[in-house]
């Protein structure tokens, strides 16, 4: 606040002590590190934010399980998984993997699979494998496939695989029972545990013979 004192007839304001100590200067600096952490906090926050909305996950690309695929793109998935197991019956449910071998997140998700392959998983018995796949830029090399997996690749080169499962999102794992019908689509890497838990429930929905036509 302040004082006032008359100088001739002019009225000149004079600075007044202040009424409380003024604040430390240690105080002004844990406030100024407290504001630092705060902002580095909201950039953290807005990168994240960032992040998850280039990688969303768009449910409209996932389509709603069930659903029945298209027939003549369940023909070409069902050309590269039938399973080679003489005991198993002929219509095998079908776990199909749509990558790109440009992807770092799809080669991880690959490697996870030809461990189970590789492991000869119970999981897997019975069940058929089809890694589909785009062209790159119209290159068809196959270098970045696990030999585990070389039998299993399918090219999809009209992209009528991708249009059947709606695919916005890779790598996506898309789980089939033997009639066609998927009951889970998958984006992004699953662990080994998980992946065998959604094995078991596709092997018992296919073999109970219940889904959509």
């Amino acid at each position: 606040m302040t004082s006032g004192r008359d100088i001739g007839q002019t009225r000149s304001p004079n600075a007044a002590a202040p009424g409380f100590p003024a604040r430390p200067a240690f105080g002004l600096w844990v406030r100024a590190r407290a504001a630092v952490a705060f902002i580095a906090c909201l950039t953290a926050l807005g990168s994240l934010g960032s992040y998850a909305w280039r990688h969303r996950l768009q449910a409209a690309g996932l389509g709603a399980a069930p659903f029945t695929l298209d027939p003549a793109a369940w023909r070409a998935v069902r050309s590269v998984a039938a399973s080679d197991d003489p005991s198993c019956r002929r219509a095998v449910p079908v776990v199909i993997l749509y990558v790109s071998g440009s992807c770092s997140h799809c080669r991880a998700e690959l490697a996870r699979w030809s461990r189970l392959v590789r492991d000869r998983t119970g999981e897997l018995r019975c069940t058929g494998l089809a890694v589909v796949a785009a062209q790159d830029g119209g290159v068809s090399s196959e270098a970045w496939l696990p030999a585990e997996l070389a039998s299993t690749l399918l090219w999809d080169h009209d992209r009528a695989v991708a249009r059947a499962l709606n695919v916005r999102l890779v790598p996506l794992a898309a789980y089939v029972t033997g009639n066609g019908v998927v009951i889970a689509s998958v984006a992004g890497e699953s662990s080994e545990a998980s992946t065998k838990l959604r094995l078991r429930d596709l092997r018992r929905i296919s073999d109970a013979g219940t889904g959509v036509h």
